[in-house]
């Protein structure tokens, strides 16, 4: 019976100390460095990458659509060079699906200009086909049909639709917005409608002065019809920059000390000069 008893003692001890250990908190930190662990696991996007790259083969290119909000409203972390390869694929699938000349665009311009994956060669159609359809709006002068746009990185495009974009707002008589995007393509472009750019810029820019200054002179105006005249003021701010403006009747009083005069308003009042100042007013 004692040999049993001696046995026992050394299990309740180790059980003990376990006990013990966890009380202390090494437990705790184990669970705490598991859950950092996933906090900061990476999320693969292989599975949707493939799936997009089937759909695009299958046309189903609205299917992709579906597949990308629930990519982007992935909380994890997600593979970030996998990512912008979904980002791709998903601009590829709305080029290919879309008759839209702005939605065809806008999207090429989301795809790097060097990019040779699987459907480079159809890709390279659609943009080839869609400079010559804004090449030809532009012989035609059609401006209202189709919208484009691009970055920057897409030439010639990019100047094209910078000349198509003006031209379109010239002709709604926007032609401050008109001149502020036809001023990005430089003097020194030299590519197609070189010559016809270079003409219509100027053109554009003197309608957009004309604006311009009559929008000053409203601003200026406004403001005159908003400011009364005030002590100090000189007989041709009164005139020129206040509501007053010029009086109905002047009356000039001689004395030792030089010229007064009184303005006679009969709308406003009166008001009183000495040395081409203003020094009293009277309404």
């Amino acid at each position: 019976m004692k040999k049993k008893i001696l046995h026992l003692v050394p299990i309740v001890m180790i059980s003990s100390s376990l006990l013990i250990s966890c009380s202390n908190g090494t437990g705790t930190e184990q669970v705490g460095s598991t859950k950092e662990k996933q906090k900061d696991k990476v999320i693969s996007l292989q599975k949707e990458i493939k799936q997009a790259k089937e759909y695009i083969r299958d046309k189903e290119y609205s299917k992709v659509s579906d597949l990308s909000t629930k990519v982007y409203n992935q909380n994890e972390k997600v593979n970030k060079d996998q990512y912008e390869e979904f980002k791709v694929l998903d601009s590829i699938a709305s080029v290919f699906g879309s008759n839209l000349s702005y939605v065809k665009s806008s999207n090429i311009s989301d795809i790097p200009v060097n990019y040779k994956g699987e459907f480079k060669a159809q890709l390279n159609r659609e943009r080839e086909a869609l400079k010559e359809s804004l090449i030809n709006d532009l012989a035609k002068k059609d401006f209202k049909t189709n919208n484009y746009t691009y970055t920057k990185a897409y030439q010639p495009e990019y100047y094209l639709s910078l000349y198509f974009t003006s031209m379109k707002n010239y002709n709604m008589e926007e032609y401050t917005y008109a001149y502020d995007i036809i001023k990005k393509i430089p003097n020194t472009y030299k590519g197609k409608y070189a010559e016809d750019i270079e003409i219509t810029k100027t053109q554009i820019k003197r309608k957009s002065d004309e604006v311009t200054d009559e929008w000053d002179a409203q601003e200026k105006q406004e403001k005159i019809q908003n400011t009364d005249p005030q002590i100090g003021m000189t007989k041709e701010e009164v005139i020129n920059d206040t509501r007053w403006g010029k009086p109905n009747d002047v009356n000039r009083t001689i004395t030792k000390y030089g010229v007064e005069e009184q303005w006679v308003y009969n709308v406003y009042g009166y008001l009183y000069f000495e040395d081409d100042k203003v020094t009293a007013i009277q309404n």
